[in-house]
């Protein structure tokens, strides 16, 4: 059985889930996690309670993990809390290399992709695709580049944002979201936990 290349961690577990699945906490303010493996046959569900034993069948295997008071999304490039009103997501298509899917209202998804060489992405604006007018440029004192866009698609206006972070000596982890404009509140302050929480592994 395959493993996925994400796992979540903390209040003293790992939840390693069977591709393809979902995350998704119980309700606002819980800790309490309903995991999803779909299957050809239909979902196969377990819900996992932070303390509490769990048999997580052939949905997740669970194991020890960080004595934290919050969710981990771990890869084996880097890590994020997983920000509240999302769901973990993997993709879909057992070719597409993105390790997870951040999804939410308003069609919000935050995803991270690279690592890229810095020298085939020195400049955000590499990441401004045609029809997409920019908001804003900004950087920070770690290193971080970030840009903020907004276009129409199918008659509604969209917003998107990408954050350039510095990962290994060489390399960045482009973040990016996306969501309608109407949604970008929420989207925004969600890919900014991940974006404050980034680690890098190596």
């Amino acid at each position: 059985m395959a493993h996925v290349l994400a796992r979540l961690n903390g209040f003293g577990m790992t939840l390693i889930p069977n591709w393809p699945y979902s995350f998704e906490r119980e309700g606002e303010g819980s800790n309490v996690v309903h995991a999803t493996r779909w299957t050809p046959s239909g979902p196969a569900k377990v819900t996992i309670e932070p303390g509490s034993p769990v048999d997580g069948n052939d949905v997740v295997d669970v194991g020890g993990g960080f004595d934290v008071p919050y969710w981990l999304i771990e890869t084996s490039i880097f890590s994020v809390q997983w920000p509240a009103g999302f769901t973990v997501n993997s993709p879909q298509d057992a070719g597409d290399g993105t390790p997870f899917y951040l999804q939410g209202q308003g069609e919000a998804a935050i995803f991270m992709q690279g690592p890229v060489l810095r020298s085939r992405l020195s400049d955000p604006d590499a990441l401004v695709a045609p029809g997409q007018s920019v908001l804003s440029r900004r950087s920070d004192d770690n290193g971080v580049a970030s840009i903020e866009l907004t276009y129409l698609h199918d008659d509604e206006q969209w917003w998107q944002a990408h954050w350039m972070m510095p990962c290994q000596a060489d390399h960045f982890v482009v973040i990016t979201a996306q969501s309608l404009l109407a949604a970008s509140a929420t989207t925004r302050t969600a890919a900014e936990t991940a974006v404050a929480t980034f680690e890098s592994s190596a």
